[in-house]
């Protein structure tokens, strides 16, 4: 049997039992696919589908398809997002007075997640996972976080996943013993504020190709949620861009997102810019700083998107202006020529760090 440690997750449908019960079928039963399916579709790489169970998804990362502990949130925020907005759809098209199209907002979604060890087992044609890990993960879903936050709609983090994943945000201590293991000490993340959050900040800043002056596509033969967490991390960054000597980011509550700023100082200039938008893992969207013209900046997105064997990239900067709206040609061509020569290079780094950490796919 082989053994990984890694992050094991369990996305779980709650309310699932008494809507499923007290519920038309011929109803019930195309709501919760639709809902499931939402989840599933969620789960891409470097997370591995595990299996469902009933109303819950389950999925793992081992230590070789490693996210960061941001990246890991986000993904955890995603799923929520997803499921949010597959009820919202189905509560918003349905005129059908019946108890399962009238009770779909009671289903919610709770998410634990757990960071240790775990075996593959396989018995005939079934695989498995197994280990005194994976059975900690089924006993966080039967906890008094409701009864003891107020929080409903969660992400539920052993202090294990919160110490591998090392992340600053707004958790809320929790703890609960479990038979067998004693008295666990677990961290919860409010999913329903995150996602309130994310509709609150539908403002898009997302450029299309027609929209820019310079575009450039790329192919990486890696998971999506990979080059993702290449093209944002501070750290990551700064070991692939084309002659960076560092690479600075300030953050809103300890996370990446839109308002955050970054500092990257190559050899030829410093360059600044802050992030206008923020839809991991579709695409993100900045301004850029002209590091020439005081007051000048452009805006760039990175658009990502499942490719065939991979992650198709396409980034677009658009037409530079000063507070006035006072458009500089200069500022584009140079910036035009400069990333011509810069991504190519910077991109082909990029890729042979990923494949020799034996992140491809």
């Amino acid at each position: 049997m082989a053994t990984y440690n890694g992050y094991l997750l369990m996305a779980d449908i709650s309310g699932y039992t008494q809507f499923l019960t007290t519920s038309e079928q011929d109803h019930a039963n195309p709501i919760l696919r639709s809902l499931l399916s939402s989840l599933v579709e969620q789960v891409v790489e470097p997370l591995v589908f595990w299996k469902m169970e009933g109303d819950a998804v389950l999925a793992y990362s081992t230590q070789g398809h490693y996210p960061s502990g941001d990246t890991f949130l986000s993904i955890c925020e995603n799923l929520y997002n997803a499921f949010a907005t597959c009820r919202q759809n189905i509560i918003a098209n349905t005129t059908c007075p019946c108890r399962a199209c009238a009770n779909v907002g009671l289903l919610d979604l709770k998410i634990m997640a757990h960071h240790g060890n775990f075996e593959e087992m396989e018995i005939g044609p079934v695989k498995d996972l197994s280990g005194s890990d994976v059975i900690l993960l089924h006993r966080m879903a039967k906890t008094t976080v409701c009864e003891t936050t107020g929080v409903r709609s969660y992400a539920l983090f052993t202090s294990a996943a919160v110490e591998a994943m090392g992340i600053e945000t707004a958790l809320v201590p929790f703890s609960q013993p479990f038979e067998h293991f004693g008295e666990v000490s677990m961290q919860v993340y409010d999913l329903a504020k995150a996602w309130e959050k994310f509709r609150a900040s539908q403002e898009h800043h997302f450029l299309k190709e027609t929209d820019g002056i310079f575009t450039y596509r790329r192919h990486f033969d890696l998971p999506l949620a990979v080059v993702w967490e290449a093209l944002t991390a501070p750290e990551a960054k700064q070991r692939w861009m084309d002659s960076m000597r560092f690479v600075t980011v300030e953050n809103l509550e300890g996370r990446i997102g839109t308002g955050s700023a970054y500092h990257c100082a190559h050899e030829a200039a410093d360059f600044r810019y802050w992030v206008t938008d923020w839809e991991p893992f579709e695409y993100f969207s900045t301004r850029i700083s002209d590091p020439a013209r005081e007051g000048i900046s452009m805006p760039e997105t990175y658009y990502l998107k499942f490719g065939e064997n991979g992650t198709d990239l396409r980034y677009t900067i658009g037409q530079a202006h000063d507070a006035a709206s006072h458009r500089s040609e200069a500022s584009e061509q140079e910036a035009a020529g400069f990333l011509a020569d810069f991504w190519p290079k910077s991109f082909d780094t990029m890729e042979a760090q990923l494949h020799s950490q034996g992140t491809c796919r």
